[in-house]
């Protein structure tokens, strides 16, 4: 018997046992699908998990200066359609869909942002270049609190121990890396101006890409992703919070096939057989890839891609 961390309920769900894939760890960790609101999760977080976020893990990284510079044209073009070079890389990789959850949700320039789970503050420093100014971040994972060269403030906590008073408080997948879903949604809740909006950003349960492969779904990454949620998951804990939720979009993309792909043929993300660790493979597809591109955009106009964006408002009084 386990209780659903989400709607509660303690039941005999259907237990999986999955791998750590990312890293090629292989550890092993069961997981269970809610019966009542289809939420995939964790049995038991591990005391290590710490072990799961080495220092290469892909939101601690520091970038150069080409890289940079390519990355903040592809935002700019995500952003306002205004870049010529960001044209050319959404063409490779689609847009950056962190940038265009904002630009979406039309977020004015002066609105006080918490990115939560935001590593080194890669997507802040994004913003921060396309004019918003009042912004901060927060991250357990991190060694020690930071200040990015362009004076944005990241904190080592948890959300809990967080103060202050924010319009807009983002979770561009990290919401499923956090154990206690209910008591984060209300800390955000505390957190958010009346009238405030909470982006998330997440692998969704319930997809085609989790019933097709199952424990070698890509976004399942146990044990670091200790909950996934089905749209049904989502409205419960916003009701559960006093928040209401409003427009969905889900953006999946090839990636819920490549890397389950690889799943399948036991390469991990990490591994240096693995498309991620070639640029060419990366952002020059196959003709099998972009067949997996036209896949997932399939998938997301019938609402059963493996990630969405939700939008989260609070009310103004």
């Amino acid at each position: 018997m386990n209780r659903c961390r989400v709607c509660q309920v303690e039941a005999a769900h259907p237990v999986f046992k999955t791998r750590e894939m990312m890293f090629g760890f292989r550890d092993e960790f069961l997981y269970f699908e809610c019966v009542r609101c289809g939420c995939v999760q964790i049995e038991v977080v591990p005391p290590n998990l710490g072990k799961y976020y080495p220092d290469n893990y892909y939101s601690f990284q520091e970038q150069g200066r080409l890289r940079r510079f390519l990355k903040r044209s592809w935002a700019r073009y995500s952003y306002d359609g205004t870049s010529v070079v960001g044209r050319l890389m959404a063409r490779l990789m689609g847009k950056n869909e962190a940038v265009e959850s904002v630009a979406r949700a039309h977020v004015p320039l002066d609105a006080a942002i918490l990115d939560v789970g935001c590593g080194s503050g890669d997507l802040l420093r994004l913003l921060h270049a396309l004019g918003y100014k009042n912004l901060s971040g927060v991250d357990p994972f991190l060694g020690a609190d930071l200040t990015t060269p362009e004076g944005i403030k990241i904190w080592r906590k948890e959300l809990s121990q967080m103060a202050g008073a924010f319009d807009v408080i983002m979770l561009h997948h990290s919401f499923e890396h956090m154990t206690e879903p209910v008591t984060i949604l209300a800390d955000a809740a505390r957190l958010l101006q009346p009238g405030g909006m909470l982006i998330i950003r997440v692998p969704v349960a319930a997809s085609f890409a989790w019933k097709h492969y199952g424990v070698n779904w890509v976004q399942l990454d146990p044990p670091r992703h200790i909950f996934l949620p089905s749209v049904q998951s989502l409205k419960l804990l916003a009701e559960r919070s006093g928040l209401r939720l409003g427009e969905m979009v889900q953006e999946s993309s090839e990636f819920q096939f490549r890397g389950s792909e690889q799943y399948l043929q036991d390469i991990p993300l990490m591994d240096p057989r693995s498309y991620l660790r070639s640029a060419w493979k990366q952002y020059f597809p196959s003709k099998a890839v972009r067949a997996y591109r036209a896949q997932a955009g399939e998938l997301n106009r019938k609402g059963e891609g493996d990630s969405a964006c939700f939008y989260l408002h609070k009310a103004t009084r």
